[in-house]
């Protein structure tokens, strides 16, 4: 019964090894996603603080011209030119885990801003398995816009 019991154990030796590796994989690829989640969550609390203090940039000369008087929605127009400097200067100034922010689209018109913004960098955790093909960099775009905060009386 000895040499049996010792041949019961050797085979879950290679078994417990299977699944001590299969635990690893998934604890690299949950923190890999948790630190993805994270810097998207960061980009988009950047990018939207961003985007809502580029919106209030008035357009004096539009807004005295009173061009939406004869809509339902009275709104301030917004300085486009003013708003994506002022945008543009807060991303520069702003940088998410040590990445730099970068601007892929701003798009403006006279009551609404948006723009799409980006990082790109290593995931934290290489996967050393030999069958995984791991991503060398990831790239995190988010979409943020505002409108022109004010109503008119």
């Amino acid at each position: 019964m000895a040499v049996m019991r010792f041949q019961s154990r050797g085979s879950l030796i290679p078994l417990s090894f299977g699944f001590f590796l299969i635990s690893l994989t998934l604890i690299f690829i949950s923190i890999n996603v948790g630190s993805a989640y994270s810097a998207k969550r960061e980009l988009i609390n950047v990018g939207e603080s961003a985007i809502q203090r580029s919106a209030h940039e008035i357009d004096k000369i539009a807004y005295y011209l009173e061009l939406n008087r004869f809509t339902l929605q009275k709104r301030i127009p917004i300085d486009c030119r003013q708003a994506k400097a002022v945008f543009l200067d807060l991303l520069s100034n702003s940088t998410i885990s040590g990445k730099e922010i970068k601007v892929v689209n701003f798009d403006c018109n006279i009551f609404e801003v948006k723009a799409e913004i980006s990082i790109s960098g290593k995931l934290p955790i290489d996967i050393p398995f030999q069958g995984m093909s791991n991503p060398k960099t990831i790239e995190i775009t988010a979409t943020v816009g505002a409108n022109s905060p004010y109503q008119l009386p």
